[in-house]
């Protein structure tokens, strides 16, 4: 091993035990908000992360007909026509880019992402199920717009050879992405409050999972359900994706050590609520 390769070697070391520290931590957070449900919903919430533990690609499911419907009705079918759409019982958790503090984190009820596998790109937005089912036609379109966005300035960002954002250049992508949503989604600002409040309610009763990991399991997904999605799959259309091929195949090294991240949080998790299983007369391990 060369002296480069040793510094790689400890950089990343360092970085997975700092973000393993953040999981934990996040852990402690969440099960905060857990104990205040009825013991049978977080059961269920503890088999979710068990099984997704286990088996990540059951992480996601494909839309019903009627879902799918609304959401190319929303957006317009042509936005979304190379698109994979799928819904999850899970909002997903990350570092709050809005706030200074370690301990806040930002939830969210989608995700869009874009990635490699045997030779073409694949784009898919993922929806938690239970947003679908409780959001005005307003509040869904922004989501999506917001989604949209985001994977327009990304993909912008990728033109400009920029790799990594800091925390205040996602802020910024954040803020760009949302003003862009608003003005297309023509959403009032009473309704985007109330779509605010229904995040909230929706992070205090469904399962929560790191952004991280809720990426890696859509990529697992494609691998477990190639004949189903390949149809999906586009070759790259420039110089820039082709170039960015190598980097986005190393994705599959970073979605398998995800799992071990999200194992830590669910242990953490399972240990703060075991703590406090008395007061649900059950032990929960």
């Amino acid at each position: 091993m060369t002296f480069s390769e040793e510094g790689e070697e400890g950089d990343r070391k360092k970085f997975e035990a700092e973000y393993i520290s953040w999981m934990e931590l996040a852990a402690r957070e969440i099960a905060e908000t857990l104990k205040k449900l009825d013991v049978n919903e977080i059961t269920k919430i503890v088999e979710f992360y068990e099984k997704s533990l286990e088996h990540p690609a059951s992480m996601h499911l494909p839309l019903e007909k009627g879902e799918e419907e609304a959401i190319e009705k929303s957006v317009g079918k042509s936005r979304v026509k190379n698109t994979i759409l799928l819904k999850t019982k899970a909002l997903i958790f990350a570092p709050s880019i809005l706030a200074p503090s370690t301990s806040s984190l930002d939830y969210g009820t989608a995700m869009h992402r874009r990635f490699f596998l045997r030779g073409l790109w694949f784009s898919i937005i993922a929806l938690n199920e239970a947003y679908i089912k409780s959001a005005t036609e307003s509040m869904l379109r922004y989501m999506l717009e917001h989604e949209l966005a985001q994977g327009e300035i990304y993909k912008e960002l990728a033109a400009q050879h920029v790799k990594i954002l800091n925390s205040e250049m996602k802020g910024v992508v954040h803020e760009e992405a949302r003003v862009k949503a608003i003005q297309r989604s023509a959403i009032s600002a009473d309704e985007l409050e109330r779509e605010k409040q229904l995040i909230l309610d929706l992070s205090a009763q469904f399962p929560l999972v790191p952004v991280h990991f809720a990426s890696a399991s859509l990529f697992k997904y494609l691998e477990e359900h190639w004949e189903e999605v390949k149809r999906f799959g586009l070759a790259s259309q420039n110089e820039i994706e082709k170039e960015l091929e190598l980097s986005a195949e190393k994705f599959a090294d970073w979605a398998d050590s995800s799992r071990d991240f999200f194992k830590a949080f669910l242990k953490e998790l399972r240990r703060e609520i075991t703590m406090t299983g008395a007061e649900y007369g059950i032990e929960i391990v």
